[in-house]
């Protein structure tokens, strides 16, 4: 399964592209251990995407049989970078949560209008019958 949906660039479209992509991978039979953390990381990218970049932004999904992708895309060439913030920050923590929860991620340049794509992805057998996420790569 493929899809893809742009992404308005501001705070209030963090939701509805949350909603999107959970209604996505359900439809492509994620299952509620694998769809919570992928929901999750989409929306730390979503994020960082409408807070940090410019537009166009771009949310994409892509399930086969060994992986869910998300890509998100933006105008911007900077790339994230993983922080480690004080336990009092109220932000930054984004990147490290789909670095430390991820089975890959990183950046891509992308042609067109988007200057990069951030990715992430969660191999299936990355997360444990119980819907756990295993810490093993």
């Amino acid at each position: 399964m493929y899809a893809e949906t742009a992404v308005s660039p501001s705070l209030s479209a963090i939701a509805p592209a949350r909603h999107w992509a959970r209604d996505r991978l359900s439809e492509a039979g994620v299952d509620d251990g694998r769809l919570e953390l992928l929901v999750l990381l989409v929306s730390e990218l979503v994020t960082n995407a409408v807070a940090h970049a410019d537009p166009p932004v771009t949310l994409r999904v892509h399930v086969d049989d060994e992986r869910t992708r998300v890509e998100v895309t933006d105008g911007v060439r900077e790339v994230p970078v993983v922080r480690n913030p004080p336990p009092t920050a109220f932000g930054g923590r984004g990147v490290m949560f789909v670095d430390r929860l991820s089975s890959s991620w990183g950046t891509v340049e992308e042609d067109g209008d988007a200057a990069k794509a951030v990715w992430f992805e969660l191999r299936h057998d990355d997360v444990s019958e119980l819907g756990g996420f295993s810490t093993e790569r």
